[in-house]
């Protein structure tokens, strides 16, 4: 494997690291939203990982990107000391790396065959994202219905990943219903945020192609089938009232 995919991802993990640390010990975040913002952006950061490194997929540079530039903004949005300029330093250093030439040798120039379309793969980032959008538009910190919502989005995200029965009408109908609800208690204009990201997720779960990669069509079962009557035993032939060729029987 070249040294670029592995240089970025590194780069980002560690400004993961770093900035999880800075929401626990140095950011002016209360708890809830530093827990909330810091595990939506670990998840994220594996899903990054996982996308650079495995599938190569187009999507991991700008993925990757969008989490250096979250890190950037938490990092000057606190007071300046030792964890938050490190933060920013590495995450300066991450973003850099990420929309360099030698990662986009790396990454695949086409969309696989036999994978995911765009779209499907926009629904499930953005519901991987959700945690992070809340924590960060939730100006007056994070309640009871962004947590909730934080969870089940990552439910949701894993249960179209895994094909789960259901899962693509959740994000269709209940999810923009959920995130609207959870927007009111987020407050102006972090609402925004919050209800964009639903609403986003779900316009894109409404296409076709969506529907088709995560519940594919598959040829329904028969409860019978024909087979040429020189394989059917002569017993069942003669039951059937047919004779070797598989046509009726004359009567006498």
């Amino acid at each position: 494997m070249p040294a670029a995919p592995l240089t970025v991802t590194a780069l980002v993990s560690s400004a993961t690291v770093l900035g999880a640390l800075h929401l626990a010990f140095g950011s002016t975040f209360d708890a809830a939203t530093s827990l909330v913002t810091g595990a939506g952006m670990v998840l994220l950061t594996v899903v990054a990982a996982s996308g650079t490194l495995l599938a190569r997929g187009r999507w991991a540079g700008p993925t990757d990107a969008a989490i250096a530039l979250t890190w950037i903004g938490i990092a000057v949005a606190s007071p300046l000391r030792a964890l938050s300029i490190a933060v920013l330093t590495v995450a300066a250093g991450a973003l850099t790396a990420s929309l360099g030439p030698w990662l986009r040798r790396w990454l695949r120039h086409l969309p696989r065959a036999d994978g995911p379309p765009p779209a499907a793969v926009i629904v499930l980032l953005t519901l991987v994202a959700t945690p992070t959008i809340i924590g960060l538009a939730s100006t007056d910190g994070v309640g009871p219905g962004g947590i909730a919502l934080s969870v089940w989005s990552v439910a949701l995200a894993f249960g179209l990943a895994r094909l789960v029965s259901g899962s693509l009408a959740a994000v269709r109908v209940l999810h923009p219903v959920a995130s609207i609800a959870v927007a009111v208690e987020a407050g102006l204009p972090g609402a925004v945020a919050v209800v964009a990201a639903g609403v986003t997720a779900a316009a894109l779960a409404w296409r076709r192609e969506v529907g088709l990669a995560i519940a594919p069509a598959v040829p329904r079962r028969a409860d019978a089938f024909a087979i040429p009557p020189e394989l059917a035993p002569p017993e069942v032939l003669d039951a059937a009232g047919l004779d070797e060729t598989g046509r009726p029987r004359r009567q006498a």
